[in-house]
């Protein structure tokens, strides 16, 4: 079995597909703002180096799969927020 990482897998779908990951067998490494194996604001640069080494460092660099499902919705009035999230977080 794989390691997969998720960020955003506090919550919502990447929660749900951490559950279908671990009942399959998977190691699962979950990057969020709390309540996560690797705590890291993802909307920052700062953040987003924090992730990376992290991961790189609890993996010993081998992954079988990345899920980018961090990301705010429309609601938050913030457009800079917005895209430093679901653009800048995921890429």
């Amino acid at each position: 079995m794989g390691t997969y990482v998720i960020t955003g897998g506090a919550s919502g779908i990447g929660a749900a597909i951490r559950s279908q990951l671990l009942s399959e067998g998977h190691k699962v490494l979950v990057v969020d703002l709390q309540q996560a194996d690797i705590v890291a604001d993802l909307a920052t640069a700062a953040g987003r180096t924090e992730a990376v080494a992290a991961i790189a460092d609890a993996t010993s660099g081998e992954l079988a799969g990345l899920v980018a499902c961090a990301g705010i919705g429309s609601h938050i009035p913030n457009r800079e927020l917005i895209t430093a999230v679901n653009f800048f977080g995921a890429v």
